[in-house]
């Protein structure tokens, strides 16, 4: 077995890590298009993003195995993702050598049918539930006195989106703080694979931002994602954040989306209770887990 690392110029190894990838269930933190030209553009992406590495593990130049890694550095961690897991140990050396001293943590799916506990160099961090709804019908909710929610372009806003998705989630497990820079470049990635990015916003009478949605529709299949929803601290345990909630799944209903999906820590008991009051279901768990020595 060899490894390669992955780079732009090689078109041939990137069409083949579609191939192989385009048979393979959803795995690890992030789900890559299955439309070819969108997955181009999303790995393309990743492969110039410095914070990005892909190994490539194959045998007679057919792909047996990936590692696609990132180092989280302002968190003093990497995280890396694979379809086989069993694998990682053989490759830890050159793992290491991209993670450097950073700790590192992989997102395992139930839905993989891998189990965690055959593998001694794994401990469990935390878990996280995704969920979905199907619905056709528009939820019903309280509005909140002193409060009013809109929606704002983020062509308009990007600095004020940037700062309240800090506010918001700068106490969340694994968050990393955001820039206008990097913030800028997901929207512009995310457009360029064909998902249109919503924002709605909950605001003070004083215009104080206090909370906010982000969810994504792809055009291509009419999925749609709760991406994000945070309400600032001192403005938690108000009901903020599910008339934010309900407002944007609402839009999504109706702009004719089949399924709206979320992904939200197990541990966040207020969070999932509001989900599953409005309807959503968990259709899998995510695990996260650090490698050990």
């Amino acid at each position: 077995m060899k490894t390669i690392t992955l780079n732009i110029d090689n078109e041939i190894l990137i069409s083949d890590l579609f191939e192989f990838l385009s048979d393979k269930p959803d795995h690890g933190f992030r789900d890559f298009h299955k439309y070819k030209k969108f997955f181009l553009e999303e790995i393309t992406k990743i492969i110039g993003d410095n914070r990005y590495k892909i190994l490539i593990s194959h045998i007679d130049k057919k792909i047996e195995n990936y590692f696609l890694i990132k180092n989280e550095d302002s968190l003093n961690r990497s995280i890396i993702m694979t379809f086989d897991v069993r694998k990682i140990s053989e490759y830890m050396h050159e793992i290491k050598k991209i993670t450097k001293s950073n700790k590192i943590e992989i997102a395992i799916r139930d839905s993989n049918d891998i189990n965690p506990n055959e593998f001694s160099f794994l401990r469990l961090i935390k878990i996280y539930d995704f969920m979905k709804i199907n619905s056709s019908e528009k939820i019903p909710f309280t509005k909140i006195k002193d409060f009013e929610v809109c929606s704002v372009d983020e062509n308009k806003n990007i600095e004020r989106l940037v700062n309240i998705q800090n506010d918001c989630f700068s106490d969340h497990y694994g968050y990393e703080i955001n820039s206008i820079k990097d913030f800028t470049e997901e929207l512009n990635s995310l457009k360029h694979t064909n998902i249109k990015s919503f924002f709605n916003i909950s605001k003070s009478k004083s215009g104080i931002w206090v909370g906010y949605t982000w969810t994504q529709k792809n055009l291509s299949n009419g999925q749609s994602k709760l991406s994000m929803c945070g309400v600032k601290k001192e403005f938690r345990n108000k009901g903020l954040a599910k008339e934010l909630i309900i407002i944007a799944i609402n839009e999504l209903i109706k702009s004719n989306c089949d399924e709206i999906v979320l992904e939200v820590d197990q541990e966040n008991i207020p969070a999932k209770k509001i989900y599953e009051e409005i309807g959503f279901y968990t259709y899998d768990k995510l695990g996260w887990y650090e490698l050990l020595d």
